[in-house]
């Protein structure tokens, strides 16, 4: 096959008089050349380029513009309190209805075997505790920190802090600890009633399961899963569940079953309301139970919706 070369002209009007043979080889010397006058005619100049078109200089690839990052997106708007109150019951539903899936199945499972167990050795732990005293100066400091009302408190201060500080997921987390530590405080208090276990003091019989720990467990599971199980955040807050356990069992009030039941039952409640709110705050996120009110003329009540 020929190779064939490619040719590419020029004309300048140039202010020498001689032929186009005397003019330079290189086109760019043709900058220092002065303009030509009008009665001269225009040189003629060109040059060979190579046959094989790959050593040519390529166009310039235009530039592809890098799409905006997640970090550039506009922050998530925190609800108004009045926001979170509407949706209060409708939340209650939601996470009490996620408490029974399949994705707590594994962790009911260990909870409650580990806690079925620890039945054997509860007098033994019993024993020790009381004997060797090892948390005699630190009992009351794990039963006050073991109080419900205190863990409200962080709820309402986290819920507080995430409206002040315009962070959506601080104040998501506040009220689902407040969700969560209210349907765990009916769900204790229930099978205290219904199991009536004596407590090793023999003070009465609602000894299992501890409220203390179940609480306690509530507020940390709820805040470790909303912040997808950091831990810097979940390793102190179990940390103070184990403390606030082991108090309970120094303080004769509860077995060691009783707390590690109180724990188990609290973090299955914790991560399902987490977990359900952050089914709905991720994008088509939809709710299981929802109350809408209904204002049309002469009407007024409420749509009940519920989808199971």
């Amino acid at each position: 096959m020929k190779k064939c070369s490619i040719v590419t002209t020029a004309a300048f009007l140039l202010s020498v008089s001689g032929p186009a043979a005397a003019m330079p080889d290189d086109i760019s010397t043709l900058n220092s050349l002065s303009l030509l006058r009008k009665k001269e005619p225009p040189a003629v100049l060109y040059t060979m380029l190579p046959a094989d078109s790959s050593v040519l200089p390529r166009a310039a690839e235009p530039l592809q513009e890098e799409p905006p990052s997640a970090s550039s997106a506009a922050p998530e708007k925190v609800p108004a309190l009045a926001a979170y109150g509407r949706a209060f019951l409708p939340d209650i539903g939601d996470g009490t209805k996620r408490i029974f899936s399949r994705d707590n199945a594994s962790l009911a499972l260990v909870g409650f075997g580990i806690t079925g167990l620890s039945f054997a050795a509860d007098h033994r732990v019993q024993n020790y505790f009381q004997e060797k005293k090892p948390m005699e100066n630190t009992a009351n400091i794990g039963g006050n920190i073991g109080k419900g009302y205190y863990h409200i408190g962080v709820g309402m201060v986290l819920l507080g802090a995430g409206e002040l500080w315009d962070d959506k997921k601080m104040a998501d987390t506040g009220i689902v600890a407040l969700e969560a530590l209210l349907v765990n405080g009916i769900v204790t208090e229930s099978l205290k009633y219904a199991i009536s276990r004596d407590r090793p003091n023999g003070e009465n019989d609602m000894s299992f399961p501890s409220g203390h720990a179940s609480s306690t467990a509530t507020l940390a599971a709820s805040v470790s899963e909303m912040y997808d199980w950091d831990l810097r955040i979940a390793v102190p807050l179990y940390m103070v569940t184990a403390f606030v356990g082991a108090s309970r069992i120094q303080a004769n009030e509860h077995h060691l079953s009783d707390v590690l039941a109180g724990t188990t039952i609290g973090t299955i409640v914790g991560v399902s309301f987490a977990k359900s709110r952050k089914e709905k705050n991720a994008p088509g996120g939809i709710q299981d139970f929802a109350i809408t009110p209904l204002a049309d003329d002469g009407h007024r009540g409420i749509v009940l919706t519920w989808r199971f």
